[in-house]
């Protein structure tokens, strides 16, 4: 809630530089985010930061706008104290906090920490309003800079991380970029007592970030033969052209010559096959299908594997965003009609859990069978990956067995299967919709593992000295519980394709 001292801040400004609904969004309506990995993997390498520039005033705790305005004037003021964290600052109804200042005498260096291993347009941006600010309330800023993630950065134990942080200055470029704030405050100030600005879904809703609104202003499908021409996987300018000039956006309406589509990993004309399912709600199956059965063997087994991309690296000998696999899930089916088998692999930080991750799936997965995943290259990627390093050298040609038995639920089913539940998304969270299946996805516990940025966040919550160890413990049971549901729907969905008739 804003208090009555100012209208905008920093943030808001910039989701009005990515869109002018998003800002509205978030003053207005906003949606209550759960904890994101992202902002995970930013407070790591905040914690880093201040570790990096030493003792100085930390207001990271203070969440009360005036009274960290006030502190931050008594800190300047202080000959005392030459580093502040989280300083804060308003100026023609906005407010900003930086992330550090630092003293230079009776001049100051400014400073914003980015868990990123490059500079973004947005970041000069994200400077420029916090030095506009900052000089306005009459503080001598003379240099800004970014602090980044060093990329080649690799991690060796001990908490030591001196060469993590790169520092860059972009004084020149914040500012340029200073000389529009004003006209971006005027611009963005009467949208807060505005009605909620039109805008339609476009490029901007990804660019620089993904938008958490986007299902907002871009509702989920819902009547099956209605469908817009947007759930087209791949869709063309000249369907879109064709809508536009037509002045509809249905699926249903578009002229079967130009849904002539064409890409190695789907079914020929497959735009045609997706219009023509929901126009009558009916599934279609290619049928030839059953040719694809031949070059399977017994036994079956369906693969998935989880990662994580620590900004901070925590697992000795890994670099920055580096991914590392961290669980798999395999269940084995030995023969038609016999039970499921269960096996899985789960660890968090240890210095050899790459290692471990891959003897113990050359164990489970033995020297023969069909091995299915879904979207072959991540699982071969990370397979390619884990043989080059050099303890799991050995283990090479064992890993290129395995890539060889791998057949992908994906491409099988983009080329053979579409249902109109399925709404032109062929994830496994889609596909169960249109196949027999007890398996699903939905949960109302709010801590549940749904998806894989839950499962990132997750494991950071695992690794987190903070958390408690019995939700360390519910939080390994919802990962595992998770990973071993995309199993057990690959399962679902080769053995409704062998009972076609």
């Amino acid at each position: 809630m804003l208090d009555k001292y100012y209208s905008l801040t920093k943030t808001l400004i910039l989701s009005g530089i990515q869109c002018e609904k998003k800002l509205w969004f978030d003053l207005n309506d906003k949606i209550k985010l759960k904890d994101k990995a992202i902002f995970r993997s930013g407070n790591r390498f905040n914690e880093v930061v201040r570790k990096h520039y030493g003792k100085g005033l930390d207001l990271s705790d203070e969440k009360e706008h005036q009274l960290v305005i006030q502190k931050t004037k008594n800190a300047i003021n202080s000959d005392n104290i030459n580093v502040i964290y989280e300083a804060g600052f308003q100026f023609k109804k906005t407010f900003i906090r930086a992330d550090v200042l630092i003293r230079k005498g009776n001049k100051w260096i400014m400073l914003e920490a980015k868990a990123s291993t490059n500079i973004k347009d947005i970041n000069i941006s994200d400077l420029a309003i916090q030095s506009y600010v900052i000089k306005n309330s009459n503080l001598n800023v003379v240099g800004n800079k970014i602090i980044h993630i060093n990329k080649e950065f690799v991690y060796k134990g001990d908490e030591n991380y001196r060469d993590l942080i790169v520092e860059v200055d972009i004084t020149k470029d914040v500012l340029i970029e200073e000389k529009k704030v004003e006209d971006l405050i005027n611009k963005y100030l009467p949208l807060l007592k505005s009605a909620c600005p039109i805008k339609e879904v476009g490029s901007h809703c990804k660019d620089p970030y993904p938008c958490h609104y986007f299902d907002r202003c871009s509702p989920p499908e819902t009547e099956i033969s209605n469908v817009s021409y947007k759930i087209l996987p791949y869709s063309t300018k000249k369907i879109e052209n064709y809508c536009q000039t037509n002045k509809t956006d249905k699926l249903k309406d578009v002229p079967q010559d130009l849904l002539q589509s064409s890409r190695k990993d789907y079914a020929e004309n497959y735009h045609q096959i997706i219009q023509e399912a929901h126009i009558k709600n009916t599934p279609w199956i290619n049928k030839d299908i059953s040719k694809q059965f031949k070059k399977w063997k017994m036994p079956f087994y369906f693969m998935d594997f989880e990662t994580i991309q620590q900004g901070v690296p925590i697992i000795k000998n890994t670099k920055p965003f580096e991914q590392v696999p961290f669980q798999w899930s395999v269940h084995k089916l030995s023969k038609k009609g016999e039970r499921l088998e269960e096996f899985s692999f789960i660890d968090f930080a240890d210095k050899d859990i790459e290692l471990n991750f891959l003897k113990k799936l050359i164990e489970t997965l033995g020297n023969t069978g069909t091995i299915f995943v879904h979207n072959h290259p991540f699982e071969k990627g990370v397979l390619n990956k884990l043989k080059e390093k050099p303890k799991m050298r050995s283990f090479s040609n064992k890993v290129d067995s395995i890539i060889n038995r791998i057949e992908d639920t994906l491409e099988l089913t983009r080329k053979n299967f579409y249902s109109p539940e399925m709404f032109g998304k062929y994830s496994l969270k889609n596909i169960i919709k249109g196949i027999p299946t007890q398996i699903s996805y939905e949960s109302e516990d709010e801590d549940a593992v749904s998806d894989g940025g839950a499962a990132q966040l997750a494991w950071f919550k695992c690794t987190d000295p903070k958390t408690k160890p019995q939700e360390k413990q519910k939080y390994k049971q919802e990962l595992i519980k998770y990973c071993s549901k995309d199993t057990e729907v690959m399962h679902d969905l080769i053995n409704y394709f062998l009972n076609l008739k």
